[in-house]
This record gives C-alpha cells, structure tokens and sequence, in this order.
C-alpha cells in the first residue's frame, strides 16, 4: 500500500468521524425532541424559507424526493410541520412550522448556538476557511461521483 493510499484512506476516514461526531452532537441536542439530524435540517430549512416546497428543501439539501418525503411525514405527524396548497401554484404544496413547532425550534437554536459558540469561539476566520475547503472537498466527490456514473 502507498503512502498516497494510506493518505486518502486516512482522509476519509476523517471526514467520516467528523460527520459521525457532529451528529452525536447534535443528538445530545435533539434527542429530547425525538429529531434525527435530518429532520433537524428539513425544519432549518423550512424556519429559514419561512414556507417552502419540498423540491426546494430537496436542492438545499443536495437529497431525492424520495429520502426527504418520509422525513416530511413524520414531522407531520410530530406536529412540526404542516403543509397547504400553495397560493401561487395550486399544483404544489408549501411546507411551515406549526406555532407550536416555532417555539420548541428556538429553543433547539438556542441551545445549537451555545454549542457553536463553544466549538467556534474566537476563530470563525479559522472555520470560515475549513467550511471553503469542505465545499471544494464535497464539489470534487460530487464531479468525481458524475463522471463515474456517466461512463459507458
């Protein structure tokens, strides 16, 4: 084995404990609320639109209708979410948060917020550069991950 191998090999396994490890943090958070992390970022998304679609909580999240319906269920059924037709485009449905939700949501903030100030503290500037590499990181797989699903 290279030593370009055990690099890349380390690299991922990395990423992966980094992955694993935020949502373990995040779980201390959203286990009291029986969320999964998913679920935590549908209603991110959704607290941040203030109404949205499914399709564009889908772009967001880079994830197929497919993976997200099912969340999006169970947050109905949860009450954090409700959906109605949409005003602009009766074809579609717009996703919110239920009043009750809104509350319960920004107690989850608030206590992410105090975990984020914890990990960040004084140096956005050096995670600020680490989120730059992270998204040229996920661009590559991404590009890498097409070109090997386009070869004949």
């Amino acid at each position: 084995m290279s030593k370009q191998d055990i690099f890349y090999d380390e690299l991922c396994l990395s990423v992966y404990t980094t992955n694993r490890y935020f949502h373990q943090l995040y779980q201390v958070v959203l286990g009291e609320y029986e969320l999964t992390y998913l679920q935590y970022m549908v209603l991110l998304n959704i607290k941040k639109q203030g109404r949205c679609t499914l399709a564009i909580i889908c772009h967001n999240l880079d994830l197929d209708t497919n993976t997200l319906t099912p969340v999006v269920k169970k947050l109905m059924m949860k009450q954090w979410v409700r959906r109605e037709r949409s005003i602009a485009d009766k074809r579609s449905f717009e996703l919110f948060l239920t009043d009750s939700a809104e509350q319960r949501f920004e107690f989850i903030q608030n206590k992410i917020a105090k975990i984020q100030a914890k990990l960040v503290g004084n140096e956005q500037q050096k995670f600020t550069k680490i989120l730059k590499q992270m998204h040229g990181l996920n661009e590559q797989v991404a590009e890498i991950i097409s070109d090997l699903t386009n070869e004949d």
